[in-house]
């Protein structure tokens, strides 16, 4: 069991107490004033909280911790799924299916089925799992529960990203992390306007932030020297700035010829008779900048394998029949509303699909 002596030792927010329920339990956390954080600071010192290696003996010990892991995990990213959460975990798919089905009927989480992604769904937190899991990360996360707010078009995307940011975590390689919402809180209240990034990290050994930035498409380094230059402008203010949100950017892709297409089209902004950096900026941006191609294959495989054996899951057959019946439900609904939202998500269904391999 967990202890409250524990629990205090590990408290380090405002001064107050405050009862959190976990099922038939009740945990008692003192809280004390620390001195002031901003909201991003706040997000990289409680991130890895709840996230980390769970080595408790006693079974439902575990099972609590890693209900926290999962509520830490949407609460931070907004929105995750089974494949995300399993490969974190290192558990098995029926372990993850029961611990979802679980913290289901607990109403801290709900499923919403999507064929935007391998795992058929995604998760969201219930308006009772955001009060908890803003307790655990001890910050508002400016969260609801509405499944319409998630784009099925950057679903892939952002579980790409959540992907890379927990496997440095989960191989000890950052001292904490902070999501692109929790960036786009802290951007709110900066006069400036820097490039928003898809997570933050901090790197175990150096302390230096670093941007995470994930290509799972090639539209923007096809011919649009334009807006790969400002991308390149907002990345050297960062850098440049004596308090620039991020020190260095990695960039990310489930295609290593994607990262070799934005390495080209730097390359050729900067050989231009007409390129707006310096030289001494051209140096700044080629350091600063790394390609990380060796993480192509696991996000490849967890996130893109439409191929991918999930046992306990439906066939692939069943799959892609089904995604067809949805599909003909939605192109049906489209053609009777004028819902701006039923028409982005037929975009992300058929985008999916493509993904998926279930079209043309």
């Amino acid at each position: 069991m967990l202890s409250v002596a524990k629990l205090r030792q590990d408290a380090k927010h405002h001064a107050f107490i405050r009862k959190l329920s976990h099922g038939r339990f009740y945990v008692f956390v003192i809280i004390t004033q620390g001195e002031f954080m901003n909201y991003l600071e706040r997000a990289l010192e409680s991130s890895l909280r709840h996230v980390g290696t769970i080595s408790a003996a006693d079974p439902g010990t575990v099972g609590l911790l890693r209900e926290s892991a999962v509520l830490a995990i949407v609460g931070t990213f907004r929105v995750s799924s089974k494949s995300v959460i399993q490969y974190h975990l290192g558990i098995s798919r029926e372990a993850i299916n029961k611990l979802i089905n679980r913290m289901k009927k607990k109403q801290l989480i709900v499923t919403h089925p999507t064929f935007a992604n391998t795992d058929n769904g995604y998760i969201l937190l219930t308006s009772r799992g955001i009060r908890e899991a803003e307790f655990l990360l001890n910050r508002e996360l400016h969260l609801r529960s509405d499944a319409s707010r998630i784009n099925e078009r950057n679903l892939i995307h952002d579980l790409s990203v959540q992907l890379v940011v927990l496997n440095l975590v989960k191989r000890k390689k950052v001292a904490g992390f902070a999501s692109e919402s929790d960036l786009a809180v802290t951007l709110e209240h900066r006069g400036n306007d820097p490039r928003l990034v898809d997570a933050i990290v901090v790197d175990a050994i150096t302390g230096v932030k670093i941007g995470i930035e994930m290509e799972t498409s090639n539209a923007k380094n096809k011919s649009n020297t334009n807006l790969r230059q400002k991308i390149l402008a907002k990345y050297l203010q960062e850098f440049e700035s004596p308090d620039g949100l991020y020190d260095f950017v990695y960039m990310y892709s489930h295609r290593q010829r994607f990262l070799t297409q934005i390495e080209k089209a730097h390359a050729r902004i900067f050989a231009s008779s007409q390129s707006p950096f310096s030289e001494t900026q051209q140096r700044t941006i080629t350091t600063c900048i790394k390609f990380r191609s060796s993480d192509c294959d696991l996000i490849y495989e967890l996130m893109f394998n439409s191929k991918r054996l999930l046992k306990g899951d439906k066939t692939k057959l069943n799959q892609k029949n089904d995604f067809l019946n949805k599909l003909a439900e939605l192109e049906k609904l489209a053609t009777t509303t004028d819902d701006r939202v039923i028409e982005i998500r037929l975009a992300g269904y058929r985008d999916a699909g493509r993904v998926l391999g279930f079209l043309e």
